[in-house]
């Protein structure tokens, strides 16, 4: 026969097994008119049917002409026949049609193509929709049937990622909400969710329909036994095909459930009362308490410390999310809106644990704070000099950016203070921002080791300028709030950038906000004559760094499509786009947004494959915090990519890239790391135990490693992540992600 040319969308679609399932996927697709429908059925009155009322095109018989031209294949048989149409079509195959089934059962059907196949081949791709009825037959197709509910893909580590995205796609299109699953793991919560619950019910009507008490127990049953049996409804074939397809998994979880049964049986014969208030207690209370878990760890909970996170193998990010701005500049804004005359409105602040640090300290100086929302905050300013000295040191706790923004403003009030800190920043050298505090005239006493407690005494002016010390953005960050104050005391004050390797210029675009304008000329940046910084209301860009993230995973990740809403337009912070896209990631700019005090875009990622790339040194120094995942990012890319200039990173950039390489080794990546540079090997990771150390930088290119990697990486130590991206879960669930969170 000659096949008609395929419509738009997937092209020609032969579903072999025209029942419920099969007939449900063809209606959805051609009512949304997404292919041209083929069938075939050994049953010739399904086939017939299907014509008939309009659920498939045309019926065929599988002939290599036929199979030839299909786009699609999807066997919507029982599992128990799925090797024996995989043996008929496989010699008429191309390599580039996508082959799928609907089977509830993944092993067997792993099992069935490898003794057909030799190998399970890289275009068929097992998925398995969550979605029926008790009814059989085409005469039950039903268009609406995939529409809100769960459809799970279970790729292998040699699955063609173009198919797979394509996949995605496939089932998206008619409402479904797809995940990956590993195919073991598929089988086993199969066994638990579905086939038992169907198991118990063909077994509880079974043996009441043949108890004497068959009459008035089904006559005098209610609402709880028809809801519980429903399912005893269901195709007894297929049912038959699924327990034999996937023994071992649903006998795991029976001996389970049997060993539980038996304790309830010795309770209710021995009145054990106790015991079976204890069992309906812990099912009635397990949700709630599962929920009260996640509110601890959203509050801080000591032990989220301990804390170890697994993406799950193959899934997808799917939707649009505006994330909350950078938890830095959120510091720098809430300082500078302290500081201005009049109040001013902060909106999109990421108040994570260490920002409510940097509100407290004003607060205790005297500055009214008001939360509105989530992070939005209306703050009364008091002038550059406006605030009151506290009754108590302030504690900076263990954030050295609210460390680094109080200092030289400290430095620059009529009174003086002392400053204390916690944890790790007890240990953090300050020789690069001291300098800045003595260079505004203030006697400063440190520890021995120049770190904290700091003690702060305001004296006379002298130096009119200001030079950075250190390579870090923090350090330039205090030059700049240091500068706001020594301008007014001299008429004019310049900042020497000297060696410093930051040429961020966030604090400054901020800084004009609120209404100072900085000049800059070659490594030079000069304030007015005098600064008073005004009141404002501004809404932050999303967070550089989190935002990267998503759009690796989005670029890496067959199936993903992503809108974030609000990504920051500044040339010191697109060069990791800029990296991406040569490599052939597809990120579209959908629209660009005039946010103070940056310009924003929404853009739009969607799953590409990707090739090598090479970064100079030059650009390396540029995206120096994303680096890591430019890292992932060639790992799963074609080819060799290579990095230079590592050695002129700065300090912590470097370690957290030599950290990055070692895990990547741990994991069998291919990996050759010299004094300056490194080269990446793309390829297919596999499974494993990464610690962090905490840096949650690492943590999360760590687990975006671990989304296409052979078996699951666990990533331990992830406190420093949840410190730092606090709604790391929020996120990622929104976006139809459900990471493994383990203590």
């Amino acid at each position: 026969m000659s096949l008609p040319q395929a419509s738009q969308g997937f092209g020609n679609v032969l579903i072999i097994g025209l029942g419920m399932i099969g007939g449900s996927v063809a209606k959805a697709l051609k009512d949304r008119g997404l292919a041209t429908l083929y069938g075939y059925d050994r049953r010739e009155t399904e086939l017939s049917l299907g014509i008939s009322t309009g659920v498939i095109d045309y019926s065929i018989e599988l002939t290599p002409d036929a199979i030839a031209k299909m786009d699609i294949i999807l066997l919507a048989t029982p599992v128990r026949a799925m090797e024996h149409v995989l043996a008929t079509i496989a010699p008429m195959l191309r390599e580039t049609t996508l082959v799928t089934d609907v089977g509830s059962t993944k092993s067997s059907v792993i099992e069935s193509a490898k003794r057909v196949f030799g190998c399970v081949p890289a275009n068929f791709i097992p998925g398995h929709p969550i979605a029926g009825a008790e009814k059989s037959g085409v005469l039950a197709a039903n268009p609406n049937l995939f529409e809100n509910h769960k459809v799970i893909v279970t790729p292998l580590v040699t699955s063609d990622l173009s198919l797979l995205d394509r996949l995605h796609s496939f089932w998206a299109s008619i409402g479904g909400e797809v995940v990956s699953m590993d195919v073991d793991h598929h089988d086993l919560v199969l066994a638990g969710s579905s086939h038992l619950p169907h198991l118990l019910a063909y077994t509880l009507v079974d043996s009441l329909a043949n108890s004497e008490l068959r009459q008035d127990v089904f006559r005098f049953a209610a609402g709880g036994f028809r809801d519980f049996t429903r399912i005893a409804s269901s195709d007894p074939v297929m049912w038959r095909d699924v327990f034999l397809a996937n023994k071992d998994a649903t006998l795991v979880v029976l001996n389970e459930f049997m060993e539980k049964l038996d304790q309830m049986k010795v309770a209710i014969e021995t009145s054990d009362s106790a015991s079976m208030f204890g069992v309906f207690t812990r099912a009635k209370s397990a949700r709630d308490h599962f929920l009260r878990l996640l509110e601890e760890k959203a509050a801080g909970n000591e032990k989220i410390q301990s804390l170890s996170v697994t993406f799950p193998l193959m899934s997808s990010i799917k939707g649009s999310v505006s994330l909350p701005g950078d938890q830095s500049l959120s510091h720098r804004a809430i300082a500078m809106a302290s500081l201005a005359e009049g109040i001013s409105l902060l909106s999109n602040l990421d108040i994570g644990s260490n920002a409510r640090l940097t509100v407290q300290a004003f607060r205790d100086m005297g500055v009214v704070i008001e939360e509105l929302g989530e992070g939005q905050l209306r703050i009364h300013g008091v002038g550059l000099r406006g605030l009151k000295a506290p009754i108590a040191p302030i504690n900076v706790g263990n954030s050295s950016t609210t460390l680094y923004v109080l200092l030289p403003i400290l430095a620059g009030q009529n009174f003086s203070v002392s400053l204390v800190g916690e944890g790790d920043l007890l240990d953090l050298p300050l020789n690069d921002v001291l300098p800045v505090v003595e260079s505004m005239g203030a006697e400063v006493a440190s520890s021995s080791t120049s770190g904290l407690p700091v003690h702060i005494k305001p004296n006379k002016r002298e130096k009119l300028n200001v030079v950075v010390h250190g390579s870090y953005a923090q350090a330039k960050m205090s030059a700049l709030f240091a500068a706001c104050y020594l301008a007014n005391e001299s008429g004019s004050c310049s900042v020497d950038l000297g060696k410093a390797s930051s040429k961020r210029n966030h604090t400054e675009n901020l800084l004009l906000a609120f209404g100072c304008s900085v000049q800059e000329s070659a490594n030079m940046l000069t304030f007015p004559d005098s600064v008073n910084l005004q009141s404002v209301d501004i809404a932050l860009p999303a967070d550089v760094t989190k935002t990267a993230w998503l759009i690796l995973l989005a670029s890496i990740l067959p199936g993903s499509r992503l809108e974030v809403d609000n990504v920051l337009v500044n040339d010191t912070r697109t060069g990791y786009l800029s990296v991406l896209r040569r490599a052939g990631a597809s990120i579209e700019t959908l629209s660009l947004m005039a946010i103070v005090p940056e310009n924003s875009e929404k853009i739009v990622v969607q799953f590409s494959t990707l090739s090598a790339f090479y970064i100079d040194a030059d650009e390396a120094l540029l995206v120096r915090e994303e680096l890591v995942f430019l890292c992932v990012a060639a790992v799963f890319a074609k080819g060799k990519s290579r990095v230079n200039g590592i050695n002129k990173l700065p300090f912590e950039c470097e370690e957290r890239l030599r950290s990055l390489i070692d895990s990547l080794i741990k994991v069998g990546v291919t990996c050759v790391i010299g004094n300056d540079y490194v080269e990446i090997e793309g390829g297919v990771p596999n499974g494993g135990d990464l610690d962090s150390a905490g840096d949650y930088l690492l943590a999360m290119a760590q687990i975006a490693l671990g989304a296409r990697s052979s078996a699951a990486i666990k990533v331990h130590d992830c406190f420093g992540l949840f410190k730092e991206f606090h709604e790391f879960e929020r996120v990622t669930e929104s976006l139809g992600v459900q990471c493994s969170l383990m203590q």
